[in-house]
């Protein structure tokens, strides 16, 4: 299906595309600002140094030396080789942890961007300011979940959102190239993105019922599980037994995991004892309220012609799998997964809200709203809301999308000044990883990172 009318009124205004340029800069200054004020994380430096072993060390996919990670594809190693390719590369021209940790940034942005354009060559949409108003709520998308930095550390969860969303879209007009890209940000990224392939394909067999197309798809399916288990076995000392004993007692027995039990006792006590008593609202809204009201919007959706072809379970599942999971059985609940579904939701609400044909303008109100959790100030917040109040109440018959996608823009722009005020008022952290561009496999290399 053509899209390219579906917004001629957007294409006309040059107020929305100025404004749009200006929040784009005003995401990568604070996002800049950001990167040094990020104190030393272990998590950061085994990814770093097993990914930088991966592609500069004959695909030594390996941790840093002395420490648990010092073992070649060790399941402990949970940021895959997808994780950190921006600051990789990068490492080619510096060693100043800050400017890899903004490549890394970079590199999610040009492949959320290289994707995009994808879509929207495949599903014949007219690129021009349908991409960069796209592209600005992406972007916001990326960088203001409640552990969006989590990218800047190096890390694959926002990474792993933006395949699956792309991939998702990608999937009715190219079926195996879709599927290959979700296993891929399994196994070459976070595999707890299992979860939501495991939702899509699930909703997948509910509509289509046919065991043909699941023996088609498995090939494209498994192709990086080979791969990744060639590496495993080529590189490392694991047997393939061996290796899958490690994988289920990391992923399936750790703390973090959880247990199924869905007794209303095990519930609370994973609520209780979680990371969630020292949440603030913000958070609460983001991970809790945003996803349920995502599915509202779904379903009340009548028309969404770039999805024509998908059923809103496909939708749907994915980022339901994870968040019942996240909710249900991890007992951290740490809020750095909650990246996974709700970037999802950010992106997919962004296609929505550009393109989506809505039943009601409490829906399209909805759409809107969502942004608004995830705004850095809670007066940005109550003013973006009483404007949209006040629109809802009176006659909004008059008011274009253009102006709402105006309106929104605008406060992004608003945001992201006041998210470099605040970035800027926090302490900086001077880090070192001058040892590791000597070598990588001496314990200065980690030392010197936590600054010993």
């Amino acid at each position: 299906m053509n899209l390219h009318q579906v917004n001629k009124e957007i294409e006309k205004s040059i107020l929305l595309k100025i404004t749009s340029y200006i929040s784009i800069f005003l995401f990568g200054i604070s996002a800049y600002f950001r990167t040094k004020t990020l104190k030393p994380w272990s998590d950061e430096i085994v990814s770093l140094v097993s990914n930088l072993n991966f592609y500069y060390n004959n695909f030594n996919f390996i941790g840093p030396f002395e420490t648990q990670y010092f073992v070649s594809y060790s399941p402990k190693l949970t940021a895959g080789p997808l994780s950190s390719v921006g600051a990789t590369i990068s490492w080619f021209f510096s060693e100043d942890i800050y400017i890899l940790r903004f490549s890394n940034l970079i590199y999610l942005i040009f492949l959320s961007l290289g994707l995009t354009i994808v879509v929207f060559k495949t599903l014949k949409i007219e690129l021009n300011l349908n991409l960069l108003i796209l592209t600005t709520l992406i972007i916001f998308s990326l960088t203001n979940t409640s552990w969006w930095y989590s990218i800047l550390y190096l890390l694959p969860e926002t990474i792993c959102a933006v395949i699956l969303v792309n991939s998702i879209l990608l999937f009715s007009n190219n079926r195996k190239l879709a599927l290959f890209l979700m296993s891929l940000s399994v196994f070459f990224g976070d595999f707890l993105t299992v979860l939501m392939f495991a939702g899509f394909y699930l909703g997948t067999i509910y509509y289509e019922k046919s065991f043909v197309k699941i023996a088609r798809d498995i090939p494209f399916a498994l192709m990086p599980l080979i791969l990744w288990i060639t590496l495993v076995l080529t590189f490392s000392e694991y047997s393939l037994l061996h290796y899958f004993a490690e994988y289920q007692k990391h992923y399936f027995e750790h703390p973090s995991g959880g247990e199924i039990s869905l007794s209303i006792s095990s519930i609370i006590n994973n609520f209780t004892g979680s990371e969630v008593i020292n949440w603030g609202i913000a958070d609460f809204l983001r991970v809790m309220i945003a996803p349920i009201l995502f599915i509202y919007i779904v379903y009340s959706t009548e028309e969404m012609p770039l999805l024509h072809n998908l059923g809103k379970l496909q939708i749907i599942l994915p980022f339901v799998t994870i968040y019942l999971w996240f909710w249900l059985l991890s007992p951290a609940k740490s809020i750095i997964y909650s990246g996974l579904f709700t970037t999802f939701v950010l992106i997919f609400n962004s296609y929505f809200l550009l393109f989506g044909k809505f039943t009601n303008k409490f829906s399209f109100f909805t759409s809107l709203i969502i942004y608004s959790f995830f705004l850095s100030s809670i007066y940005l917040m109550g003013l973006y809301l009483l404007i949209l109040i006040f629109i809802l109440i009176y006659n909004n018959s008059k008011i274009g999308k253009v102006t709402f996608l105006f309106l929104l823009v605008a406060l992004m722009s608003l945001n992201q000044v006041n998210v470099v005020n605040e970035v800027r008022r926090l302490d900086t952290f001077e880090i070192s990883i001058k040892s590791c561009k000597n070598s990588l496999e001496t314990k200065d290399c980690w030392d010197v990172y936590f600054g010993r």
